[in-house]
């Protein structure tokens, strides 16, 4: 038997042949269904958490421009490590000063910086 052509030889409707299909693939027309609602659901999480995310950073912040475009006072950097060229090595002033604040040794290829105090000496050699 023809799924288009029913016994009594008049064509099949189209709302006849898609219940057709329908309980023909019923099983892999829920699964694809299934898939495609959960990564629908999986994006809106998504979203509403970076959302959030940054909804709290800029309440900590009072507002996610920087600083300095706002009139604020810029805050002062960070002491970080840096690392160095290859072949260069921090002075025994940076290990020191790196080991009393840290208790740690530097490690090799790494410099200590202390911004301030780094920049009023650069200052003072210019």
């Amino acid at each position: 038997m023809n799924d288009s052509t029913p016994e009594d030889g008049e064509p099949t409707s189209l709302a006849e042949k898609t219940r057709n299909l329908y309980r023909k693939h019923r099983g892999k027309i829920l699964a694809v269904g299934g898939a495609v609602a959960s990564m629908a659901l999986a994006v809106v999480v998504a979203r509403h958490t970076l959302e959030q995310n940054v909804t709290e950073d800029t309440e900590e912040t009072g507002s996610d421009a920087p600083p300095e475009s706002t009139g604020g006072p810029r805050q002062p950097p960070k002491h970080h490590l840096r690392n160095l060229p290859e072949g260069w090595s921090a002075s025994d002033e940076k290990k020191a000063q790196y080991k009393e604040e840290t208790g740690d040794d530097l490690a090799p290829g790494t410099t200590w910086v202390h911004p301030s105090e780094d920049e009023d000496s650069g200052e003072a050699a210019a």
